[in-house]
């Protein structure tokens, strides 16, 4: 079995990164517990590839996050079919079942301003909100982007022009000055 990262290297990417991981399953799932879920799934789907030598991990932040949204793909993907199993059953069910569920944001620590930002990425259409949180939430720079959702870099770079245009709009920054 050849490993390109030890099990103290492991913890210490795990102690640098479940933070972003989580803050990235939370955005786009809106409930904690889901979150945390699909955060440990995806360091453990990390530790499944490593550990058996499937292949190499050139760059493991962006692999990590990758894994990350696949796994949140796979969480809506099976929402939806348990959601359109219980309307065939006819059981009763209410709009929270399809709707997400308000983020709590107490634990994040962050200022005013950037809350309301957060907010607003969720608005953006959904091309644009994955690129715009990961390079300016994140931080990760478009070629770690395009790595993450298998599009050139300079596909990313366009998404995230359109979509900064986009958030100051949504967010008030673009109108007009008096």
């Amino acid at each position: 079995m050849e490993q390109d990262i030890s099990k103290n290297q492991f913890i210490q990417l795990y102690t640098n990164e479940s933070d972003a991981i989580y803050r990235f399953c939370l955005l786009r799932t809106s409930d904690k517990d889901v979150a945390v879920d699909l955060m440990q799934d995806t360091f453990m789907r990390f530790w499944n590839v490593l550990s058996q030598g499937e292949k190499k991990v050139e760059n493991k932040r962006a692999f990590l996050f990758t894994v990350a949204r696949n796994s949140i793909i796979d969480w809506y993907r099976k929402k939806k079919t348990l959601s359109l199993d219980a309307l065939a059953e006819g059981s009763e069910t209410d709009a929270e079942t399809f709707m997400p569920v308000g983020q709590k944001k107490e634990d994040i620590e962050m200022t005013h301003e950037a809350k309301f930002l957060l907010e607003r990425i969720r608005e953006l259409d959904p091309l644009y909100q994955q690129v715009v949180y990961l390079r300016f939430v994140e931080g990760l720079g478009p070629k770690d982007i395009a790595e993450i959702i298998g599009e050139s870099a300079n596909v990313v770079s366009v998404r995230i022009n359109r979509g900064l245009q986009q958030l100051r709009k949504v967010a008030g920054y673009d109108e007009e000055q008096p």
